[in-house]
């Protein structure tokens, strides 16, 4: 046999602490439990707790709430007592001291008797001795201290509750003199635009706690205005290094935001902080994230870091379009919460009911009436609604039209079979006025609601959209031909038509003036007009750049192919020469971007 002792196999701290406490558990009494008791029993003693706030503001003094162990663990004279498991199998072994079931809390098995500095007629009891050098004043009625951890929004924790800097009412901090001519020399007029701006992105990055929200809409922002954003690599600084800078230095080394040089070509690139933001918050930005936090946490971006630039002057010359630019984060806040409302809501119930009607988008959608329909009801689904019934379209229709319509309007569509179509066409739309109906429409409508109770809910009362034709600028016709289209779009021949629209009042209430739509608009006999479908809602600002076409991933490196070459896979050609040096084949080359 061998002497020597088995190999032991290599342990992590975390599983020898594991161990540990599994073994300690298995005592039946701290190796200091006497101890433990003493002192535990002390701090809940009539002695002490009397005239201890502290634990007063934790257990209520004649209340006797229960008291967390851990924070009883936490006093001075307590954290020498490791592990916590065994310090309360002492603490079950009290006579004077009662534990939770759970072993998380402890109190008095006899609740204390008598008054104590909760009560404000403590110090005038004659009864009681004490040392007027221990007093303490109190402010009354004393508060108690919560026994439970305060909890925080899922995924958030307790340093994120603090001030990140983007608050609505956040003001930057006074300057102090040495601050002040430390930024007079970092944004000198002197100096280019571009190397102003990239100390001024680090430096609002400095100063702002940027939680991913915030960080993800920033980085968005800074790519879509034309400054490219990539991690610090081998550039490892160390804090002897940087205490050694200045604050100028330091922006510029722990920079990970770069304007490219070509962007100081005034021929290809122009500042706009009212533009890009513009364009940034209407049309980029509502594409990607569609929900109110989202919207109000970028306008606070963007208005946060526009701020910065005014206060800190880092670009005076371009002051008026950043007093633009915080206008329009203030209109963009209210305005983009309403387009999306306004999508949902469109078309409403009365032009629905049309397009079902003469077979337009919103036809077939009814699924109530389904097999499968009382399976998904089941699943807490409500088919009933989606879509619309025939019967239940022709009523809203006709009242619509008996309400609003003329009398010409009236007799022809209660007596038509069909409706016919005379133009359908899809265009752009800009809000001009918004009517809401009139005291006279609510009462037909209340009336015709009571007579129609048992086919249909309710019938909501008809207003006014009246809309001019509008041409949205984008991507579509941003590079045509200058000396054909001096404008940059074709002449539109239906610029300047006007068209009116009756929709429900529930509808209009997220619509305002200057809101411009992409829509599907039918005209049927008699002029009248009807919204078929609104596919796209846009603020009244809305703005389009070419930015937004570098948001999207980058496309593969193009290549030219000569699939005629017998040698096709020796052929590819990179960058305009082949592997053999040879310049490209002028005939019968494919030109492929796979």
């Amino acid at each position: 046999m061998s002497t020597e002792e088995p190999p032991c196999p290599d342990l992590s701290p975390h599983t020898l602490a594991q161990a540990k406490a599994m073994a300690a558990a298995a005592q039946d009494d701290h190796p200091e439990g006497v101890a433990i008791r003493r002192q535990v029993e002390f701090y809940f003693s009539d002695e002490n707790l009397a005239s201890d706030l502290h634990l007063l503001k934790q257990c209520g003094g004649r209340e006797n709430i229960p008291v967390s162990i851990s924070r009883i663990c936490g006093f001075k004279k307590m954290r020498s007592y490791k592990p916590k498991a065994l310090v309360v199998t002492a603490l079950r072994k009290s006579t004077f001291l009662e534990v939770s079931g759970d072993g998380k809390t402890i109190k008095r098995k006899t609740p204390l008797q008598g008054k104590t500095l909760l009560d404000e007629d403590f110090f005038e009891d004659d009864e009681i001795a004490y040392d007027p050098r221990t007093r303490r004043p109190a402010v009354y009625p004393v508060p108690l201290d919560p026994q439970h951890k305060k909890e925080y929004p899922e995924g958030t924790s307790k340093n994120m509750q603090k001030p990140t800097g983007f608050e609505p009412t956040y003001t930057e901090p006074l300057l102090r003199p040495a601050e002040a001519e430390e930024e007079d020399v970092m944004y000198d007029e002197d100096k280019s635009f571009v190397e102003r701006i990239e100390i001024a992105i680090q430096r609002f990055k400095q100063g702002r706690r940027m939680h991913e929200k915030y960080s993800k809409v920033f980085n968005k922002f800074m790519r879509f205005g034309g400054v490219d954003s990539e991690p610090r690599m081998y550039q490892g600084v160390s804090k002897s290094e940087l205490k050694d800078m200045s604050a100028e230095e330091i922006a510029l080394v722990l920079a990970t935001h770069k304007v490219p040089s070509d962007r100081a070509d005034e021929k290809q690139w122009s500042v706009d902080f009212y533009g890009v933001g513009a364009a940034f918050l209407s049309s980029w930005y509502p594409l990607n994230y569609d929900n109110t936090p989202d919207y109000k946490t970028a306008c606070q971006v963007l208005r946060s870091f526009y701020n910065y630039l005014r206060y800190h002057r880092v670009c005076p010359e371009y002051d008026d379009q950043l007093k633009a630019a915080l206008k329009m984060c203030d209109t963009a806040e209210i305005e983009l919460v309403k387009v999306t409302n306004a999508a949902e809501a469109f078309p409403g119930d009365f032009n629905e009911s049309a397009s079902i009607l003469l077979g337009g988008a919103q036809a077939g959608m009814f699924v109530a009436d389904k097999g499968w329909a009382e399976e998904a009801q089941a699943e807490g689904i409500e088919p009933s609604r989606v879509g619309m019934q025939d019967q239940e379209a022709r009523i809203r229709f006709l009242t619509g039209v008996a309400v609003l319509g003329t009398d010409e309007q009236e007799r022809h569509f209660r007596t038509a079979k069909t409706i016919k179509v005379v133009k359908k066409e899809s265009i752009g739309l800009e809000v001009t006025a918004i009517d809401l109906p009139n005291d006279d429409t609510k009462a037909i409508y209340a009336e015709q609601s009571k007579v129609m109770k048992d086919k249909l809910e309710t019938l909501e009362p008809l207003g006014k959209l009246k809309c001019q034709v509008w041409s949205a600028d984008d991507d579509d016709e941003w590079d045509l031909p200058k000396h054909k289209y001096p404008d940059g779009k074709p002449h539109k021949v239906d610029e300047g038509t006007t068209y009116e629209f009756w929709v429900e009042a529930k509808v209009l209430e997220d619509c305002f003036v200057g809101m411009k739509m992409e829509a599907e608009v039918v005209t049927l006999q008699h002029g009248l007009t009807i919204l078929d479908e609104v596919k796209h809602t846009y603020c009244s600002f809305y703005t389009w750049l070419a930015n937004e076409l570098w948001m999207e991933r980058k496309p593969k490196e193009l290549r030219w192919l000569a699939k005629s070459s017998p040698d096709y896979d020796e052929q590819v050609e990179i960058n305009g020469s082949n592997n053999n040096g040879q310049e490209k084949a002028q005939e019968h080359d494919e030109f492929d971007d796979e």
